[in-house]
């Protein structure tokens, strides 16, 4: 009901609400500045009405129904018309929408941006929705709205969804250069930007409106870009897979190595063992098995396994000719063992050029008394035993011709008398 048809019809009291086909509207102004004392205003609970005069703020009233009066409502004091003798208010009247709005949409290109890994230029784009309230309806008809009608509800959120924007941009820059976001992972970043951007949004701070949720938020890129993001990831994949492999290639070679080296250890520590424990000689001999051993093993293996058992024969025996050496230079026996006697014959045995014991007929004796002399035959009554033929004398040349070398044919190298093959290149001497 407008003034003139409060005038006309008579009514004592005036209606004053937002109208239904502005329900949906941030911010509703009332089309009447003009109210008359006792006049109902209805204010709903998700809004609140702003009463401003001559482009100043001068109250508000919340959610219920108020009857506009002084003595109720002290700030309508100055309200009232004093050229209409005290009866009338004038005033412009907002209804501020203060109920979380939700199912807002906004979206579009951020613009180009540099990932700083990959060293790529490209351009983001990003879609969602979100929902926002707002939280100082003074600030916002003052600093965003302005004191004036409108009949477009969409008209006040083009804004918030362009500072939504930059501050999204914002953000993923920040991102960036912290090292936490990369183009790469783009597609799975929305619910942490979309927290970040919530969290520091301080541009609409200052319009009095709170952005309280972003949801189902979008990043991603334009086909020609996420090809070439595809392409670089797969070759860093694949770069992983090698590192790690060659990394794995390394730890075996050093396990490897390290039993090598305890084996060898081992070794040297047995062959030490066993210096210690026996005289040298048994050693060289328990050392020559060893690398005959060695030896049979290698060549029963084929291919250059002889060449390397030889070599490991060789290693065996300069080990066992060094620790010997050694060994001798610390003095033997080890210690623990009784030492070698100073000299032979031992204690208690008579030295070295003895004659006979005494009692024993000294050396060169004839036969003992008793026995028959050297030279006897047999004894009384026994037949004689017959004599072998004696062989001719042989003569001085005789002999001499059969201890005469035996030459060669072949290579002239001397041989002894009697000989059938050469010593030197085995030709046959007879």
């Amino acid at each position: 009901m407008g003034i003139l048809d409060f005038v006309k019809s008579g009514v004592q009291r005036m209606m004053i609400a937002r109208a239904d086909s502005h329900k949906d509207a941030v911010v509703f102004k009332h089309p009447d500045q003009t109210f008359p004392f006792w006049s109902q205003v209805t204010v709903d609970s998700d809004e609140v009405c702003l009463f401003f005069r001559d482009g100043q703020y001068v109250g508000a009233l919340g959610p219920g129904r108020h009857t506009l009066q002084t003595q109720n409502i002290p700030f309508l004091n100055n309200l009232v018309d004093k050229m209409t003798g005290g009866n009338m208010f004038i005033a412009e009247l907002f209804f501020v929408t203060t109920k979380p709005l939700f199912g807002q949409g906004f979206g579009g290109p951020i613009g180009s941006m540099r990932d700083p890994e990959l060293d790529l230029r490209v351009e983001p784009r990003a879609y969602g929705t979100y929902s926002f309230r707002v939280v100082e309806p003074v600030r916002f008809v003052l600093e965003f709205w302005g004191q004036k009608a409108s009949t477009d509800p969409q008209a006040p959120l083009e804004w918030v969804r362009d500072q939504l924007m930059m501050g999204l941009r914002t953000t993923l820059t920040r991102l960036i250069k912290q090292g936490d976001l990369t183009f790469m992972d783009l597609g799975t970043a929305g619910p942490d930007v979309a927290a970040a951007i919530v969290r520091d949004c301080p541009d609409l701070t200052k319009i009095g409106v709170q952005v309280l949720e972003i949801a189902k938020l979008n990043l991603n890129l334009t086909e020609q870009d996420q090809k070439r993001i595809d392409q670089f990831q797969d070759q860093i994949v694949q770069a992983k897979l090698d590192a790690r492999k060659a990394r794995i290639a390394v730890s075996q070679a050093e396990a490897q190595a390290q039993q090598r080296q305890f084996q060898l250890d081992q070794d040297y520590a047995n062959r030490a063992r066993y210096l210690q424990n026996m005289s040298m000689p048994d050693y060289q001999q328990y050392a020559g098995a060893e690398a005959q051993l060695g030896l049979g093993q290698g060549m029963s293996r084929g291919g250059n396994a002889p060449a390397a058992a030889m070599a490991g024969a060789g290693v065996a025996a300069g080990l066992g000719l060094g620790l010997g050496m050694a060994n001798a230079g610390r003095g033997y026996p080890p210690p623990g063992y009784a030492p070698q006697p100073p000299a032979y014959p031992p204690p208690g045995y008579p030295p070295q050029g003895y004659g006979p014991p005494p009692g024993y007929p000294p050396q060169g004796y004839g036969t003992p008394p008793g026995y028959p002399p050297q030279g006897y035959g047999p004894p009384p009554g026994y037949p004689q035993q017959p004599q072998p033929p004696q062989a001719p004398p042989v003569s001085a040349a005789s002999a001499a011709s059969a201890t005469r070398p035996v030459a060669c044919g072949r290579c002239g190298a001397g041989n002894p008398s009697g000989a059938k093959f050469c010593t030197e290149c085995g030709n046959s001497l007879v």
